[in-house]
């Protein structure tokens, strides 16, 4: 019996609906993609359909298919711009960006996210996300202001307590020990070793100056012996160790750097996961 305010067609449409939906709730993602758009080709015009498109974006992103899921949002936003869905569909537009580890991409749409909704329950946490990302970016200045803003702008929801720590310990990376590469190699240029010892690989730097010294030793011994088939190879070898011997001093200075920003954005991470 259908009642009078129900037509078969629309009881089937429900039916489609909830088998889709109960495919998406099963993980049965891209089955329930193809059954949403079954729903859409035969109802094209069901007071719905906007749900439905969020459901098939949601399906693929859930599925990993997130170019195809990026499609999927912007589909709803430019067909259906009225749907209360847009919101969701903006915001979850970056975070597939953000997902496939296009960063550079996934900053400004949040951004501009935020400027368009900045009362949006999903703001705090685009916000947040913001400041993840400057800090993976190794801009800690603008990782600890945009931290300051989620502790401004929403100091009663969950971000706002984190956000307040994370924006004092970040700005400790404006401090980090470093070493310049430009002193390391001209210390390696006056004394051999001296620019890997400079940044704390004393090891290679007393294999730096053994292999200088010893090359250029010889050389000297057998100039002196008048013996230059054998000291001017040797000669030339010297002077491989001794530029490698610089490079290896400026080298040293970046890899000092580098190991200290990345153990600093470790202990960053550490945090904001936890």
């Amino acid at each position: 019996f259908t009642p009078p305010s129900a037509s078969p067609q629309s009881f089937d449409a429900e039916n489609l609906f909830d088998f889709a939906n109960s495919l998406f709730q099963g993980g049965d993602y891209l089955n329930a993609v193809h059954e949403y758009k079954r729903y859409l080709f035969l109802y094209p015009t069901a007071d719905k359909n906007d749900l439905v498109q969020l459901s098939i974006a949601a399906a693929y992103q859930n599925a990993g298919r997130l170019q195809m899921a990026i499609e999927a949002y912007q589909t709803l936003i430019d067909t259906y711009p009225k749907s209360p869905f847009i919101e969701k569909a903006r915001s979850n537009i970056a975070q597939c960006q953000l997902l496939q580890g296009d960063k550079a991409t996934a900053l400004p749409s949040l951004q501009q996210f935020l400027s368009d909704y900045p009362e949006s329950e999903l703001a705090p946490r685009a916000q947040f996300i913001i400041a993840t990302i400057l800090m993976e970016n190794k801009a800690w200045a603008s990782a600890a202001k945009a931290w300051q803003q989620v502790v401004i702008k929403y100091p009663q929801t969950p971000f706002g307590p984190i956000s307040d720590r994370l924006s004092r310990t970040v700005q400790h990376g404006e401090s980090l020990p470093r070493r310049s590469p430009t002193r390391a190699g001209m210390l390696s240029a006056v004394v051999p070793g001296l620019g890997q010892v400079y940044s704390g690989r004393f090891s290679d730097g007393v294999h730096s100056l053994w292999f200088v010294g010893a090359t250029v030793g010889g050389t000297v011994y057998y100039m002196n012996q008048e013996r230059y088939e054998v000291a001017i190879p040797l000669g030339v070898i010297g002077l491989f160790f001794y530029l490698s011997n610089i490079y290896g001093g400026v080298q040293s200075a970046k890899t000092f750097n580098l190991q200290q920003e990345s153990n600093f954005l470790n202990e960053m991470r550490t945090q904001v996961y936890e």
